[in-house]
């Protein structure tokens, strides 16, 4: 299995980590699985040597492989409700859309936290306005509805640019913030309100070629994982809020009217950057998510 962080961020082992463990206990020892980081092959490469067979399996983030699909990005817009969610049947679309590129999706868990952290304090009109954030593209709608440049940086780049003041802050998930050494160069942060959907993908070659029963376990585990991963965010997350605390970082709430375009920004803007490579399979999955009540407001 090769996944896409270091353990600076937690998503390495509460959801790459913990689903090895999980099928290595679901089988009792049949399934044993050697773990890969992004020493071996950097993050927005990976989806590509997993769909060649280099690597069976491959735990991510979507956002790393926009150049392939976009689909995933629509989810960031959407409550981290892992029942509702399958029961949806919103894994079929993902499935026949992550088929086409040679791979079977086997999960999508679902967390939250995207917090900006600022070197700088915000406008006068309490937003953006004037100030240059470090986002990836799919974010970059949630950035310009409220005033600021969004600009494309590596996380390799980032802290560098933040300390010297290159940009003014950067989107990044919650959880790891501490580990990531965010409270070193920035003193201000506010939560962007958006769910961070990772995704769990296997060869298709090695996918088709399991026992059934085999597959089964597979699928099984990735249903409790899915399941435990919103109540583990919770919890990673009121660490993070502590951690930057104790260290002097200033916690913001936006008001209410940058608030509302923040959100509003966020559904739309996930969904169309969902669209812009898949558009069929966006709006698809985009009624079904809206039919199971799982849109946030």
């Amino acid at each position: 299995m090769l996944k896409t962080w270091d353990d600076r961020y937690p998503g390495s082992s509460v959801i790459c980590d913990r689903y090895a463990e999980l099928l290595e206990e679901a089988s009792n020892g049949q399934i044993r699985v050697q773990m890969m980081g992004p020493e071996t092959i950097p993050p927005l490469e990976q989806l590509e040597p997993t769909r060649h067979g280099l690597f069976h399996v491959l735990c991510t983030y979507p956002g790393f492989h926009t150049g392939s699909t976009t689909l995933l990005t629509g989810l960031e817009s959407i409550r981290p409700d892992a029942e509702a969610f399958r029961e949806s049947g919103a894994m079929d679309v993902i499935q026949e859309t992550y088929a086409r590129l040679g791979v079977h999706a086997i999960s999508v868990p679902l967390a939250h936290g995207y917090w900006v952290y600022l070197n700088r304090d915000l406008s006068s009109r309490g937003d953006l306005r004037g100030l240059q954030i470090r986002a990836l593209p799919p974010q970059h709608p949630y950035i310009s509805a409220i005033g600021g440049t969004p600009v494309v940086m590596s996380p390799a780049e980032m802290f560098s640019a933040l300390e010297r003041g290159v940009v003014d802050g950067a989107l990044f998930p919650a959880a790891g913030a501490a580990g990531y050494g965010f409270a070193e160069v920035t003193h201000q942060y506010f939560d962007a309100g958006a769910t961070a959907p990772h995704v769990i993908v296997a060869n298709a070659t090695f996918w088709n070629g399991l026992p059934e029963e085999v597959r089964a376990i597979f699928e099984a585990q990735a249903e409790v994982l899915e399941h435990e991963v919103p109540a583990t965010y919770d919890r990673l997350n009121a660490e993070e809020h502590d951690k930057m605390a104790a260290a002097g970082m200033e916690l913001l709430t936006l008001n209410g009217e940058v608030a509302d375009m923040l959100s509003e920004a966020i559904v739309s803007g996930a969904w169309s950057f969902a669209a812009s490579r898949d558009p069929d399979a966006a709006e698809a999955l985009h009624a079904i998510v809206e039919a199971a009540g799982l849109l946030n407001d």
